[in-house]
């Protein structure tokens, strides 16, 4: 609310007001022309059909005022809406809010020009003139608030907006019945998100995204149900996107694990596979927990794939562990620990004993020592590749997992 000082009636002459309302139409073309001078983006705006609004919102804002001080009171209402209706309308262009603001400056300055040579032409005094720039410019305040305030509303209402249409986008990729490539691609272009040629879905172990994965680089989609938060990412394999991962999600490389939760990227499918990027996403969200795959960072699935394929059913993977490692079950859990360390070594070096040794910090003897001892209670079983298969598959699911662990 403008303070009443400023618009008591007898401090701005009659006189006055009458020199300005007869020049009006001259007072806005010196302002049109002082903001097509001085504004690259608004000397374009207003030299086309989309300056008639602007001209006019100009020149009723000049009457509202003059009207306000012949009349001792504020502007009537109507034109600070009309002013918010401007300021949609600029969003809607999209023109940014910094050119809006400066093209209001130059021509609440043109308008202070205007009045002060019709003041003095018409000879009223010095403090009539300042009186009058102060309501000029308190009013222009008020005007750029308004059309502020119209821009800004119109761009949370469409951020709004978009945001529930690329929910759901994100709600036809993920869907598990499949989904509709043609309403996929009209609510995409609703929603201002290219389908890419390729995607993946990471998944996190958290009820909602952290904020840092809505990253515009990433251009990710965010979400979530009930099994947790995801987000949609196209291109994921594109230059920069690894890194602008890594960067988005709290376990990324250079930052303390603590300081968020863990999370896992899908392979990389076509859209239509969306829901199955999730879907393996989350099992190895679930096999970091069991402990078959290793903490450090964004799990990424293509780097764990054994560990997935055998762990897609964690039932079946159970019963394979227990089979196969049964011979060990007698041993204290200790010494049980000890020697599958010592077996999924073993196989990963290709019975290479210094390696094998250097890995676990031992002596070769001590390797050598329980390779014999596991000779003995797993008879021909390390002696046949499909032997070694299953051992190596026992011992990358989450009952093998355990048998690891002292």
């Amino acid at each position: 609310m403008m303070e009443s000082s400023i618009w008591r009636a007898e401090q701005i002459p009659e006189e006055a007001v009458a020199a300005v309302r007869a020049q009006l139409p001259h007072v806005v073309d010196n302002i049109v022309a002082a903001i097509r001078a001085d504004s690259p983006v608004y000397g374009e705006v207003l030299a086309g059909p989309e300056g008639m609004a602007i001209r006019v919102g100009i020149e009723q804002a000049h009457r509202a005022f003059l009207v306000a001080l012949e009349q001792g009171r504020r502007p009537a209402g109507d034109t600070d809406e009309l002013w918010r209706a401007l300021g949609e309308a600029e969003f809607q262009s999209g023109r940014s809010l910094d050119d809006l603001r400066a093209a209001f400056r130059i021509g609440t300055r043109a308008a202070w020009r205007g009045a002060a040579d019709l003041a003095l032409n018409a000879g009223v005094s010095a403090p009539v003139a300042i009186a009058t720039a102060e309501a000029i410019f308190v009013y222009a305040d008020e005007l750029a608030a308004d059309v502020v305030e119209g821009y800004l509303r119109m761009q949370s209402d469409e951020a709004g907006e978009l945001e529930r249409r690329r929910r759901r986008v994100a709600a036809l990729l993920l869907d598990p019945e499949g989904h509709d490539p043609q309403a996929l691609q009209r609510a995409a272009e609703l929603a201002r998100w290219p389908v890419p040629r390729t995607l993946a879905v990471v998944a996190l172990d958290a009820d909602a995204p952290p904020p840092a994965a809505r990253r515009h680089d990433l251009q990710a989609l965010a979400g979530a149900d009930a099994e947790g938060a995801w987000l949609i990412v196209p291109d994921p394999d594109g230059p920069g996107r690894p890194g602008a991962l890594d960067r988005a999600l709290p376990t990324g490389p250079g930052e303390d694990p603590g300081d968020g939760r863990p999370a896992a990227l899908g392979p990389t499918v076509a859209p239509a596979d969306a829901e199955r990027s999730l879907h393996w996403a989350r099992t190895a969200l679930r096999l970091l927990g069991d402990g078959v795959i290793e903490p450090g960072g964004l799990v990424r699935c293509v780097e764990h794939l054994p560990a997935l394929v055998v762990n897609q059913d964690s039932a079946l993977a159970g019963v394979l562990a227990v089979a196969v490692l049964a011979p060990l079950d007698e041993l204290p859990a200790g010494e049980r620990a000890r020697l599958c360390l010592t077996l999924r070594a073993w196989l990963d070096h290709q019975r290479h004993t210094p390696q094998i040794a250097a890995q676990l910090h031992v002596h070769p003897q001590t390797v050598r020592y329980r390779m014999a001892k596991l000779s003995e209670l797993l008879g021909d079983t390390l002696d046949t590749p499909d032997g070694r298969f299953a051992l190596a598959l026992a011992l990358r699911t989450a009952g093998g997992a355990d048998a690891g662990r002292p």
